[in-house]
């Protein structure tokens, strides 16, 4: 899906005075990650709260459920999310795949 792109601070990506605008997939995903539940005005339960659920020392199962949920929720398809550590996950997920 195109959308407006973020830079590494969160904020609107300008380039050359004009908005940049590309595959917006992957920052939805790290949006979701990284909100809390309410953050979405339009969507009050998204929300996965992962900051919180590492701090809490979630279980892996626990976590991968959460996420699995609220990528669904958003529409994605095919997830596949995999935890090593508290830094260390990759996630490959598709709105419209198959």
């Amino acid at each position: 899906m195109s959308d407006i792109l973020l830079n590494d601070e969160n904020d609107i990506s300008i380039i050359n005075g004009d908005f940049q605008i590309g595959n917006s997939e992957q920052q939805e995903i790290e949006s979701i990650l990284i909100s809390f539940k309410s953050e979405f005005k339009n969507s009050p339960l998204l929300g996965a709260q992962m900051l919180r659920m590492l701090k809490a020392r979630g279980t892996r199962q626990g976590i991968t459920r959460e996420v699995n949920e609220q990528l669904q929720y958003d529409g994605f398809k095919n997830i596949d999310f995999r935890i090593e550590d508290a830094e260390n996950f990759t996630i490959n997920a598709h709105r419209n795949a198959p």
